[in-house]
């Protein structure tokens, strides 16, 4: 099966991250929020498929582009 990677779309810290690997998510679904300048902001999942990995953890520093999850498409 294709696998698509989700990117941090801003820079910021992991605020939460409201999946797991192996649930299965729908395309706009919010996966995480993102901490920027004390604002949450949602990410959603970028397909229709299953988290098959998470690539960070709550409160990691990321950057614009950086790989977040691996998703799994259905």
């Amino acid at each position: 099966m294709p696998e698509r990677i989700l990117r941090a779309p801003i820079p910021g810290i992991v605020q939460s991250i409201v999946v797991k690997e192996g649930q299965n998510v729908k395309f706009g679904e919010t996966v995480v929020f993102i901490n920027v300048m004390k604002m949450e902001n949602p990410v959603a999942a970028n397909a229709n498929g299953k988290i098959k990995k998470v690539l960070v953890k709550e409160w990691d520093e990321i950057h614009y582009g950086d790989p977040l999850f691996i998703i799994e498409e259905k």
